[in-house]
């Protein structure tokens, strides 16, 4: 594939979020450790080290089960990047077609092709989605004479 499927976004108000949102993921999971230490030690202090013993190994279990898990997921990835390399199982979507477009959205040929051929335009919808009116610009040149100055209305869209 060429494109990536998750796109991050690059702007610095999104990064700052998640760094924010990730920090603060991380102090609360450092501080319901601390408490199960702390509680741990507190409610029976007369025992001894054996709590810590006992909570390093609740720990340790869940650490290797991470770590386990994650082995697998890699194992599994690169065993579909083997397998799949080179190979692409999902086919494009064929072109829409003009008799396609027509059909759709219920227009007759010769206005699906103007359609087809419009520069600019704007389409009216009635309330239940049908097309009732087309405004069609077939030159670029008008639309680029007519939105050069500092602000213009074209066809009702004001440009600046």
């Amino acid at each position: 594939m060429e494109q990536p499927l998750i796109f991050t976004e690059r702007r610095l108000l999104p990064r700052l979020i998640d760094v924010v949102l990730t920090l603060i993921a991380w102090v609360g999971f450092g501080y319901l450790i601390y408490q199960g230490v702390v509680t741990a030690l507190t409610e029976n202090p007369n025992i001894g080290p054996r709590p810590i013993f006992s909570t390093l190994n609740t720990v340790s279990l869940y650490l290797i089960i991470a770590l386990v898990n994650a082995c697998l997921l890699i194992i599994w990835a690169k065993y579909n990047q083997f397998r799949f390399s080179g190979e692409e199982r999902r086919s494009r979507a064929q072109d829409l077609t003009l008799e396609d477009l027509a059909e759709n959205f219920q227009l007759s040929s010769e206005l699906a092709q103007e359609l087809a051929s419009g520069c600019w335009m704007r389409i009216h919808h009635d309330d239940h989605g049908t097309i009732v009116a087309l405004d069609i610009r077939q030159s670029p040149a008008h639309h680029i004479e007519s939105i050069a100055g500092s602000r213009s209305t074209v066809g009702g869209f004001t440009a600046i």
